[in-house]
């Protein structure tokens, strides 16, 4: 990578101060590794799979489940009598 700086008539020269960078050259290996890598990053970002809300999730589940099913036993023997 290499810094490149504007002068005042719009000229783009390369610069080896690296705290002045207006823009940036890069090989064009380095423009696919940076695709190929923010690909994977938003793929990632998009389809990870959180353990901590899957947890939240499933223990609310469960929790609804059972509690359904007691009080259907509930209303089922308050039924009967």
């Amino acid at each position: 990578m290499q810094c490149v700086t504007t002068s005042q008539s719009g000229a783009l020269y390369i610069s080896n101060d690296s705290a002045v960078c207006d823009y940036v050259l890069i090989t064009q290996a380095e423009l696919q590794s940076l695709q190929l890598n923010g690909v994977i990053d938003t793929l990632n970002q998009l389809f990870a799979f959180d353990l901590e809300v899957f947890s939240i999730i499933n223990g609310g589940m469960l929790v609804a489940f059972f509690t359904g099913h007691a009080i259907g036993r509930i209303a089922r023997t308050m039924g009967k009598v």
